[in-house]
């Protein structure tokens, strides 16, 4: 596949809770490690190079990629954090939207964190957008694994949306997410785990819960615009409905 992959002292499985790939951690002749990533479906890799971003060692046009490993847990594993990881995690969100870039599939499974720092990983979808999109949609991954953005993350974000925009937005992703083909491919998909299948379609009655409790309360004006809009949130993107996947 990649001719790096022929220095490897050792290839062996890597446990995660990706949805879409296939992973294995690699360890290399001269000593480091790295991810091997395999899309379940092919798929185009990004165009360029994002700051900050892990380092690709290799990459091919079916969308295979050795990526650099980066060392810590996942937020999803490292729950609950100190309010110091928070700030870094802000603070990592805060650098590529000053460069005019989202992540494009933020959850905590793409956030590997340790006391000192935090890094957003797989960088299969940034583009352009605006920024609350992005953190309603962060907001929404916190709420299904129960617990919310504290402080600490506005702290090292620099500064906090307005609640009932950042809401507005969030109502607008939620729609577009359970409207999404999504559910169906995992549905269909006949390698997911029964623990990886169960987790997504409590996420889908989670997701309809939450929504069907902000219909029930009086809609702001800008609200009842955005669900009445013909455009989903995420065809505003390059690429279609990258905000929520894994």
């Amino acid at each position: 596949m990649f001719r790096l992959l022929e220095t490897a002292v050792r290839v062996e499985p890597l446990e995660g809770e990706g949805l879409t790939n296939v992973l294995h951690l690699v360890t290399l002749a001269d000593g480091r490690k790295a991810v091997l990533r395999q899309p379940k479906v092919a798929r185009d890799l990004p165009k360029f190079v994002v700051p900050g971003a892990p380092e690709v060692l290799a990459h091919n046009g079916r969308g295979d990629v050795l990526v650099e490993y980066v060392e810590g847990r996942t937020l999803a594993e490292a729950l609950p954090v100190s309010e110091e990881v928070w700030r870094r995690v802000g603070e990592a969100f805060a650098k590529i939207h000053a460069i005019g870039l989202l992540h494009n599939d933020v959850n905590l499974h793409n956030i590997i964190v340790s006391e000192d720092a935090a890094t957003l990983i797989d960088w299969d979808n940034p583009g352009l957008g605006n920024p609350l999109d992005e953190l309603a949609a962060f907001e929404e991954h916190l709420y299904l694994h129960g617990t919310v953005l504290p402080q600490a993350f506005w702290t090292g974000y620099g500064s906090r949306p307005d609640p009932n925009l950042l809401r507005v937005h969030r109502i607008a992703g939620c729609v577009g997410w359970l409207a999404s083909a999504d559910w169906r491919q995992w549905e269909a998909d006949r390698t997911l785990k029964p623990e990886n299948l169960a987790r997504v379609r409590n996420w889908r009655r989670l997701l309809a819960q939450w929504l069907a409790d902000q219909l029930r309360t009086d809609l702001l004006a800008a609200e009842v615009a955005v669900l009445q809009h013909r455009e989903r949130p995420e065809d505003r993107h390059e690429q279609s409905g990258p905000q929520h996947r894994q």
